[in-house]
């Protein structure tokens, strides 16, 4: 049934395989995936923390004059838990659990800090409102233990995943632009292990050697022996026709023997955390968009409850903030201090959205919609730092009160520019399936754009979201907002 590949192909292959170093047989052997390599820092994170508050305890003890007892430490057993339920969240938030922040020893060793401050700041806060929680020496204990351990702990997984051979073998199938483009990615992430042996030819033609760069193996007939050859790990699925039958079941015979198989585009999303859009199937889309959280209607109260919270928590801020930001609008030009515009909603529903103003009076003289650009003349000086700071979004806590907006969500697009982009991105019009938000998994992954190139990209965020939305996915996004409004990232 399976042809060998192209002779002159395997020649240099196995020619180039003499030179490799002695690990070659090690690293074709042995391979670590993602879910494990973030179970083993989860666990080991968490070893770490119990340690160190156990370790906290006894040093407390000493300190205070107390004899070490296993009963006095059993008296207080809820704070394993919550120390180790409370760093893990923080890391969490700090990105310590993604694979490609953690595979950078500097990166981790800061946001390790970063997450040890935050722990302190959050134990003050509770400590002012209730002073007998817990003595203070043994946070400061705990966190001059864990914090050096995870530092030391996570400069070693560094060291041992950069310098044993572990890679995970990866053959597309397909020779096209979703291949180029899974192929791109997975090249430009060094850090995740990740190696490119090449190409199979989905259109049995093999009189090319390669392809981008890379090798073409052979045809989708050879598939087999090719996971055999080479020892795949993964076959990443690329093709732009529809999958026939012997493919298929090829597909099926290397799932039997363990290799795992995935679709082009899940394999992007999990590396970028957006969707291909110019590389998905309409069925693809659809599919994925069945039974997702914005379509459960406990899930859409669960955020409705969550947005109603943070607008309670966010009125006293617009109102203390609101006499000092119109001043500064009225002194810098002339005109009024809020503009409303329409925008479009859930399913395309017109609304008028508030925003502080931050352009010259009639912006747009022509009447036509336009975007603003980078060091735009109609944006006034107050304008310029009201949208870094992102303040000129503070009115549309109205909107979410009215429950037109969400605090996180796609953002709200004029109808114009939905009508013209529609006609020239694929797929647009699905990020009206949820309500727009103040800020979203787009806006802190991607700067304001103004060209259809940056419509398309933010939409491959916008996608993403609506498909992963979640209760922790906006908590996640509210948090990485944060530190965007604290570099001053808004435009």
């Amino acid at each position: 049934m399976s042809v060998q590949p192209n002779n002159q192909v395997m020649h240099t292959l196995i020619a180039d395989s003499v030179r490799t170093p002695k690990y070659q047989k090690l690293r074709e052997s042995f391979h670590v995936p993602f879910s494990e390599r973030r179970v083993l820092l989860i666990f080991v994170d968490t070893l770490l923390i119990l340690l160190a508050v156990l370790g906290a305890f006894i040093l407390w003890q000493k300190t205070a004059g107390i004899t070490t007892r296993l009963n006095h430490i059993n008296e207080r057993w809820y704070w394993f838990p919550i120390m180790s339920l409370g760093w893990s969240g923080l890391a969490w938030l700090n990105d310590l659990y993604d694979l490609r922040s953690a595979n950078r020893k500097g990166l981790s060793a800061v946001r390790t800090i970063i997450v040890a401050l935050m722990a302190l700041f959050l134990y003050l806060v509770v400590y002012f409102f209730n002073p007998y929680s817990l003595p203070r020496l043994f946070v400061i204990y705990f966190l001059l233990i864990v914090t050096p351990a995870i530092i030391i702990w996570r400069g070693t997984y560094v060291v041992v995943f950069s310098a044993l051979p572990f890679q995970h073998r990866v053959l597309i199938v397909g020779k096209n632009t979703r291949g180029k483009t899974i192929a791109d990615t997975l090249v430009q992430e060094p850090l995740t292990n990740y190696h490119v042996l090449g190409f199979v030819d989905s259109n049995n033609s093999t009189s090319e050697k390669k392809f981008e760069g890379l090798p073409i193996l052979g045809s989708e007939k050879d598939i087999l022996n090719l996971v055999e050859q080479f020892r795949v790990h993964e076959l990443v699925v690329a093709i732009e026709q529809n999958l026939d039958r012997i493919l298929f079941m090829t597909l099926v015979e290397c799932q039997a023997r363990g290799v795992q198989v995935s679709w082009m585009p899940d394999l992007f999303e999990k590396l970028c955390h957006k969707v291909p859009i110019q590389h998905i199937d309409p069925a693809w889309a659809l599919h994925a968009m069945q039974n997702q959280s914005f379509s459960n209607r406990l899930q859409t109260i669960i955020k409705r409850l969550l947005d109603m919270t943070l607008f309670l928590f966010g009125l006293p801020i617009i109102l203390l903030l609101m006499p000092f930001i119109a001043l500064a609008i009225r002194l810098d030009s002339p005109g009024p201090i809020f503009y409303r515009q329409i925008r479009c909603g859930r399913a395309g529903k017109q609304f008028y959205i508030y925003k502080f103003r931050t352009m010259v009076t009639n912006a747009e003289k022509n009447g036509k919609a336009q975007w603003a650009s980078k060091n735009d003349p109609r944006i006034t000086r107050v304008g310029q730092w009201l949208r870094k700071s992102r303040l000129d979004e503070l009115p549309q806590l109205l909107n979410v009160l009215r429950g037109e907006m969400s605090i996180v969500g796609p953002r709200p697009e004029r109808p114009e520019f939905i009508e013209n982009l529609e006609l020239e991105i694929p797929l647009y019009r699905t990020r009206l399936l949820v309500k727009p938000g103040i800020t979203g998994w787009a806006q802190v992954h991607y700067d304001y754009g103004n060209t259809v190139n940056d419509a398309l990209i933010k939409l491959q965020y916008d996608f993403y979201y609506i498909r992963y939305q979640s209760l922790a996915l906006d908590i996640y996004t509210m948090f990485r907002t944060v530190s965007v409004l604290l570099r001053l990232k808004g435009v």
